[in-house]
């Protein structure tokens, strides 16, 4: 499809060319080439707005198929794209102004944050989100599945793949969050306060980050969460979370050869060293899981088979993942509902199901109760 200035102005015209960065004036047709390149035939460009930082992009692009949406962020250089993020606009979307001439976004659980190059840019881009988001119809379990194909270009990128929960824009917050991570993982966390991070935080940096507080105590609890090591529910199975899965060192300490990936959100780290299986849901009460138990039950019957490890892992190992690990145990060894549970929070203390999974586990129950007692021919 060839770009033409016409077609450019549809989306960047409205930002005086006077205040745009010298870096997006010069390259904006090449830019705008590229991305079309990139995206998927039967994907179309909602909308596209520059960055602050070096050619990066934030894209909306719709699927012609279904008219659902969702944002890529986007760094380009001369003759290619990398992909930074990937953000379903559904019903779990929230876009906020941040304060520092950005606005962050919360969706799948992930937090993302983004600073157009100019104040106009930030009010043109915050009005488009908050329409787009008004006209999403509700989610279901197929939601956004055309996004997979993004996720695996993601993956075979040859940039090393984040591990933040940030995954564009403002370079305050990964810097905070790369400090505080390292912070952590130096002190005994059972004899330390929010409060003495906080000040660690600031004597690293020298200044005062009042204004992040509330971003600090986010990633506070979410990298607190990350470090808890994979919980061993039998020899052979573990429940974790995205840290654990992106591991490398703890994974091959454990002996694990097949990984379980129950999320939409979470990229498979180390597809060349071991098995996996990808079960694209969210953590919604509306998610059809139970179809997936099935398929999920000959993975981990696999490795233990093959007397290989298996790791079950969701964002946090606690409903999505959580719920496939109950539903093995009820199958394989014969168990209630109440037995594979009390047997998994045991385990792993925070594990709480949705209450849409704590339901279908309750109907998988009696369908597994069903085929003992009328089993087929």
């Amino acid at each position: 499809m060839p770009v033409t200035d016409r077609k450019l102005d549809r989306y960047l015209a409205r930002i005086p060319t006077d205040k745009v960065d010298s870096c997006h004036h010069v390259n904006r047709i090449p830019h705008l080439s590229l991305i079309y390149k990139f995206l998927q035939v039967n994907h179309r460009v909602t909308f596209i707005i520059p960055l602050k930082g070096n050619c990066r992009y934030l894209v909306v692009i719709t699927c012609t198929e279904n008219d659902e949406s969702a944002i890529l962020g986007l760094s380009l250089d001369t003759n290619r794209i990398a992909l930074d993020s990937i953000i379903p606009i559904s019903i779990d979307f929230n876009v906020s102004l941040n304060g520092n001439g950005g606005f962050n976004i919360i969706s799948n659980d992930q937090y993302h944050t983004f600073q157009p190059i100019n104040l106009h840019a930030l009010w043109i881009t915050y009005q488009t989100l908050q329409n787009l988001f008004r006209q999403t119809r509700c989610s279901n379990d197929f939601a956004h599945r055309w996004l997979e194909e993004y996720y695996n270009q993601k993956l075979q990128s040859k940039q090393k793949p984040s591990r933040h929960i940030i995954s564009n824009g403002d370079i305050i917050h990964t810097r905070i969050y790369t400090k505080l991570k390292e912070i952590m993982l130096e002190v005994d966390l059972d004899d330390v306060t929010t409060k003495f991070l906080h000040e660690r935080l600031e004597n690293a940096f020298g200044m005062s980050l009042f204004a992040h507080k509330q971003y600090i105590d986010t990633i506070m609890l979410e990298i607190l969460a990350q470090m808890d090591k994979a919980t061993e529910i039998l020899p052979y199975l573990y429940l974790g979370s995205e840290w654990n899965a992106s591991n490398f060192e703890e994974l091959k300490a454990r002996g694990i050869g097949y990984v379980l990936n129950v999320s939409c959100e979470i990229e498979n780290f180390f597809p060349e060293h071991f098995q996996y299986l990808n079960i694209r849901v969210r953590d919604h009460d509306n998610v059809d899981l139970l179809k997936e138990w099935e398929r999920t039950y000959r993975f981990m019957k696999e490795a233990k088979t093959n007397h290989r490890g298996c790791l079950v892992h969701c964002k946090m190992g606690i409903s999505r993942s959580a719920s496939t690990v109950i539903a093995y145990l009820m199958k394989e060894y014969n168990q209630t509902l109440t037995t594979a549970f009390e047997h998994v929070k045991t385990r792993r203390s925070c594990v709480q199901p949705n209450d849409g999974f704590r339901n279908q586990l309750v109907v998988y129950e009696g369908i597994l109760a069903a085929k003992r007692t009328f089993p087929s021919k």
